[in-house]
């Protein structure tokens, strides 16, 4: 390996993120109700499931932000928040509200559960693992470094993708985990994998990635195979 190509390697390093890795299921569900979960969700007394064409969406993460053992910049003031998508049709391309929703709340106090019909979809408890290291793709890490000399180097291009560690499952923080080309880091504050165990699936074994500007709005994006 080149001194060149080491020294950018090295420098990736020092730019390994933390994040919040999800376990799901395999432990007790918790009887409170505002805590993590897939398919599952909490709202305001008479908050009802929000509608998309005249059809009620399903709940298909909550997640209770100080549960979360690395917590992004962009949900400061956010106590839970609850990502709901409609039944029909993977939402591509949609803007906030059309399709795909995530609802806000600033605090616990006074959420109840809510009355949600989740379809094939099986709900299933959240823990949140931390991990230090997390490593952005390859696409994404030009954003960081200019990987110019490891794509010249065959010794330093398989340490990128094979001595980094990259978490593929659903997860806040660290870096959105590409399958076909760069994700995009600006704003980028989640993803959500295709989960096994819930009988959820982004087309052909994706993930759906969702960003948050400093003014609040949301967006997202997916990739699959």
């Amino acid at each position: 390996m080149t001194p060149h190509a080491a020294h950018v390697l090295k420098d990736l390093r020092s730019r390994l993120r933390p994040a919040a890795v999800a376990r799901v299921g395999g432990f007790r569900p918790p009887e409170d109700p505002t805590t993590s979960w897939f398919c599952r969700a909490v709202g305001l007394p008479g908050e009802t499931v929000p509608q998309w064409q005249g059809e009620p969406m399903f709940p298909l993460l909550q997640v209770r932000v100080s549960e979360l053992p690395v917590v992004p910049e962009a949900l400061a003031g956010i106590a839970l928040l609850v990502l709901f998508l409609n039944r029909h049709e993977y939402p591509f391309d949609r803007p906030h509200g059309e399709g795909w929703l995530i609802r806000e709340y600033t605090r616990l106090e006074g959420l109840v559960p809510l009355q949600t019909d989740t379809g094939p979809f099986r709900p299933f408890p959240i823990a949140w693992n931390r991990v230090d290291d997390d490593a952005p793709g390859w696409e994404d890490a030009w954003e960081l470094v200019d990987l110019g000399p490891v794509n010249d180097d065959e010794a330093a291009s398989n340490a990128f993708f094979n001595a980094f560690s990259r978490y593929g499952g659903t997860k806040f923080g660290g870096y959105p985990t590409e399958i076909q080309h760069g994700v995009g880091l600006q704003d980028y504050v989640f993803q959500v994998a295709s989960e096994e165990k819930v009988g959820w699936m982004w087309a052909d074994n994706g993930r759906g990635y969702f960003f948050r500007t400093p003014s609040g709005d949301w967006r997202w994006a997916c990739q699959f195979y």
